[in-house]
């Protein structure tokens, strides 16, 4: 996959992530998140993987953190859930 963006990040910098994933989660409707790389190879097979609220703005994309300890859970769940349901897809 080659879906690369430019983002910010919460502390300002500018980065060029590639997009693995934008989401939505039950609960927090109106919020973007996304999943994404910035290219660490944590062995041969598997890169670090990072999630964020994503924003769009009128000066790009923002990524910014999720800082409630319940929203976090919920993220982790939806994440999980999709998982699954890739899984039981892929074994039908």
């Amino acid at each position: 996959m080659d879906n690369k963006i430019k983002v910010v990040t919460p502390d300002n910098q500018a980065l060029e992530v590639e997009v693995l994933d934008i989401f939505n989660v039950v609960g927090y409707e109106g919020k973007d998140y996304v999943l994404y790389s910035l290219g660490e190879q944590i062995d041969a097979d598997h890169e670090q993987a990072y999630i964020s609220i994503f924003e769009q703005g009128t000066d790009g994309y923002s990524l910014v953190e999720i800082k409630d300890a319940k929203e976090w859970d919920a993220v982790q769940k939806a994440i999980a859930e999709d998982i699954k349901l890739e899984q039981e897809a892929n074994n039908e």
